[in-house]
C-alpha cells in the first residue's frame, strides 16, 4: 500500500453479488432509488452533525460556517487518529464512517446553498456521489474531505472551493 493516496487506500468500489461489473450495478439504479438516495445522503450529513455534537460539543449548522469548522478540524492529527490500527477492508472502520458523514455534510451545504444537486450513486458506494452545479461542473465532497486529511493541504480548502463553485 505504500505510495498510494489516502482516498484510494480507504475508499474503493464495492461490487454487490449478482452484477458483472460496477458499471452494470450503477446502471441498474431505479427511479425510486434516485429519489431516495439524496435523502439518505442528507440523513448521513445529519448523523455527522450529531457525531460532531457528541464528540466535540459543537452545534454545527450545515452552512458555510460549518465548512470553516471542518477546515480547522480535518488535519493531520485527526487523520492519524482515524487511520491508526483500522482495517481499510472493513466497511465499519471509523475513518470511512467519519469521512462519509463529513462528505455528506459538505455536499449538503452545497445543495442547501443552491450551488448544486446531488448526483447519487447506489450503496455500498454512496461516497461515489457527486454534486453537480447548474453549469455542469462536478464536485466530489468525499474526496475533498479525505484530501483535507492528507499532508500539505490548504487550511481553508473547503471554504475556498465553496466560494468559487457553482
Amino acid at each position: 500500500m505504500a505510495g498510494r493516496k489516502l482516498f484510494d487506500r480507504w475508499f474503493f468500489p464495492r461490487l454487490p453479488e449478482g452484477y458483472p461489473s460496477l458499471e452494470a450495478f450503477e446502471a441498474a439504479i431505479t427511479a425510486e432509488e434516485l429519489e431516495r438516495l439524496p435523502k439518505t445522503l442528507m440523513k448521513l450529513a445529519m448523523d455527522g452533525v450529531e457525531r460532531i455534537h457528541k464528540v466535540r460539543g459543537v452545534d454545527l449548522d450545515p452552512d458555510r460556517s460549518a465548512l470553516v469548522y471542518l477546515d480547522e478540524l480535518l488535519d493531520e492529527e485527526l487523520a492519524h487518529k482515524l487511520t491508526h490500527e483500522q482495517d481499510p477492508q472493513s466497511p465499519f472502520n471509523l475513518f470511512r464512517v467519519v469521512c462519509t458523514e463529513f462528505g455528506c455534510i459538505v455536499g449538503e451545504i452545497y445543495v442547501r446553498e443552491q450551488k448544486g444537486v446531488w448526483r447519487p450513486q447506489r450503496g455500498p458506494n454512496l461516497w461515489r456521489s457527486r454534486i453537480a452545479a447548474p453549469s455542469g461542473t462536478r464536485y466530489d465532497p468525499f474526496r475533498a474531505v479525505v484530501s483535507k486529511l492528507e499532508k500539505e493541504r490548504q487550511p481553508d480548502a473547503l471554504v475556498r472551493h465553496f466560494d468559487t463553485f457553482g
